[in-house]
């Protein structure tokens, strides 16, 4: 079983490696390196339009919006 989940998580990798590959508009292709950290980390900066709402915003999640409305 160990190496299956090793062989998915490598084909996910793979997947997910090409479809990012031209992942940013004004980069032609990005190289391995790049590529990999696409692969972990998608959103490029954490400005209020791609980072987490609740720093910013001071939103609750979903699960916080079910426990409020369970709890009242």
């Amino acid at each position: 079983m160990k190496n299956l989940s090793r062989t998915l998580r490598r084909h996910h990798a793979a997947r997910l490696k090409k479809k990012r590959q031209y992942y940013y508009s004004w980069v032609k292709k990005l190289d391995p390196r790049q590529l990999g950290i696409v692969l972990n980390t998608v959103p490029i900066c954490s400005c209020y339009m791609c980072g987490n709402p609740r720093k910013y915003f001071k939103e609750r999640t979903v699960q916080e919006k079910h426990w409020m409305q369970v709890v009242e």
